[in-house]
């Protein structure tokens, strides 16, 4: 394999291998816009020119392959001074919008001017060329073609991984401007990409548009809730407001991109009314709310009356492909080891069968549930009980007397009548019912005791994807009002029950549950880590 020194570093690397790849190898970054790492080289804004010994002229990093005993220096003074001659020319016809551009804070063009020190302007505001600004594209993007530097990226997405082809370069010379056939909106669904990769602000996120400066903004990574492929994105949010979803590069996973209705899905936590307080239904009036000890309380007394009555077995359980890994695991145990029922079922419909069969080619899956895989793995399918049909049918059978339901609403698209219905159905044929859900929704309006439980976004846990990739979700914000962790509110009727299951933290369910499941010895979440772990056992079902 080639060996090539970089700024006096030497590194090895695979034949074929660009100068800019090489070096981020050795931890040294290049300047550049036009290069993306899951895009086609352009090579047409040239800010990584570096120097190559015994060639005549800098050359672009992005686009030469790296020899064996090549030198290639990146900061030297003739560098420097070619790239500092590039930048001129991008600055030349920029407008100075950096007091209201979305983009400041994390802008390229912003860092290199202030790193190659290029402070002195050669042109006059009024000798700069203008160009058309707030363009409105659709639901997702404004354009704002003055900013734009023709770097291609935004073209080259469309073209290499949405298939849209809907953005293009128009007109000649200085004159030249990215846009679509006439304005026409942008009918991708993938749009919102385009405003990730985007340089600088020419493409900006019409729903992030003036709502907050990026430093004021917290981070935390975490996994998407809209589908079974589980991209990977991080979180930004200031104060317990969520601001932005943005997508974090996992190449075994999503790559650098996030669908549409993935990057909004944070929207559907506002989406109808939150449960934030517990709620028991009281003769007369109804579901009142009370404190969450009573309601914890009546929940376990409820429960052991019935089992005490009817047995075990009259009481069901049905979970959501929504909730966590360590949530479902607990729950599993809390029917199994307190309750004394084998009665659980995740199945509220057939989806679960979908949850390999892809939506369109890029990343979007027909399973809108986040963990159908690892509630199949973690065994939460009764042929007993037959799923929520199957519930109803042994409800209205006598045989099914009491019910506790985590229903967690999918966050990308709304829930079928017919689930809604069937739940609410289940609810009036049972003696007494407990909901653990983020949501009031109607459909609950028949439950005995309804308990708030936290969203993804609010707290740790792990989903495991179509590929039965083991991906971490990070908190990032806490949840509202009496709403915990699913797993913390079986951890806590397990011990008002006189059972005390021994876990204070996600990370000590989830150490647990791999020790029990097979596929996931050994895994913890530090094991799982940023990029998730790909369980080598066969899957266990869907399609």
């Amino acid at each position: 394999m080639p060996k090539v020194t970089i700024n006096g570093k030497e590194v090895e690397v695979e034949p074929g291998t660009t100068i800019m790849l090489a070096a981020q190898k050795l931890g040294i970054n290049i300047p550049h816009y036009c290069w993306h790492p899951d895009l086609s080289i352009a090579g047409n804004c040239r800010m990584c020119l570096v120097h190559v010994e015994k060639m005549p002229k800098l050359v672009t990093a992005c686009s030469t392959p790296v020899a064996d005993g090549m030198v290639v220096t990146t900061d030297s003074p003739q560098v420097k001074e070619g790239v500092r001659g590039v930048l001129e020319l991008m600055l030349v016809n920029h407008p100075i919008d950096c007091p209201v551009c979305d983009q400041a804070g994390e802008c390229g063009l912003q860092d290199y001017y202030m790193t190659y020190g290029l402070h002195d302007s050669h042109v006059s505001l009024e000798e700069k060329v203008r160009k058309r600004k707030v363009i409105d594209l659709g639901p997702m993007v404004v354009l704002d073609t003055e900013r734009c530097i023709l770097c291609s990226r935004c073209i080259r997405f469309q073209e290499e991984v949405s298939g849209a082809r809907e953005l293009q370069f128009f007109g000649r010379g200085d004159h030249v401007e990215i846009g679509t056939f006439q304005d026409r909106p942008l009918t991708d669904p993938y749009s919102g990409n385009v405003v990730d990769i985007c340089p600088v602000g020419a493409l900006t996120s019409k729903d992030f548009r003036f709502k907050m400066r990026v430093w004021f903004l917290k981070s935390n990574d975490s996994i998407c809730p809209g589908c079974s492929t589980g991209c990977n994105l991080r979180v930004d949010h200031r104060n317990g407001i969520i601001y932005r979803l943005i997508p974090r590069r996992n190449v075994d996973v999503n790559a650098s991109w996030l669908c549409d209705e993935g990057r909004m899905s944070f929207k559907s936590l506002g989406r109808g009314k939150r449960l934030v307080k517990t709620m028991v239904r009281q003769n007369g009036k109804g579901l009142v709310e009370v404190n969450r000890k009573d309601a914890y309380l009546e929940v376990v007394r409820n429960l052991e009356n019935i089992s005490n009555q009817r047995g075990p077995n009259s009481i069901a359980a049905i979970a959501s492909a929504m909730a966590t890994n360590e949530t479902l695991y607990l729950f599993k145990r809390f029917m199994q080891e307190v309750v004394g029922s084998s009665l659980i079922d995740f199945r509220t419909d057939d989806s679960y069968k979908l949850v390999r069969e892809r939506e369109d080619k890029v990343l979007r899956r027909l399973d809108k549930h986040p963990n159908s895989q690892g509630a199949l793995d973690l065994g939460l399918v009764s042929e007993e009980l037959g799923g929520l049909a199957g519930a109803i049918e042994a409800a209205k059978a006598g045989k099914i007397r009491a019910l506790v339901m985590l229903f967690i609403p999918q966050m990308v698209r709304e829930e079928s009548a017919q689930v809604y219905q069937a739940i609410s159905e289940l609810l009036t044929l049972v003696e007494f019912s407990a909901v653990l859900t983020t949501h009031e929704i109607e459909a609950f309006a028949g439950a005995d005791v309804l308990l708030p439980v936290a969203a993804w976004s609010e707290e740790d846990g792990t989903y495991t994807n179509y590929d039965r990739r083991v991906q971490l979700l990070n908190r990032a914000i806490l949840p509202p009002g009496d709403a915990r962790a699913g797993w913390e509110v079986f951890a806590t009727l397990a011990r008002i029950s006189g059972k005390d299951l021994g876990f204070e933290h996600a990370g000590d369910v989830f150490a647990r549950l791999a020790a029990e499941t097979p596929g996931y010895n050994g895994l913890t979440h530090a094991a799982v880590g940023k990029l998730g772990v790909k369980l080598q056992q066969k899957a266990i079902g869907g399609s």
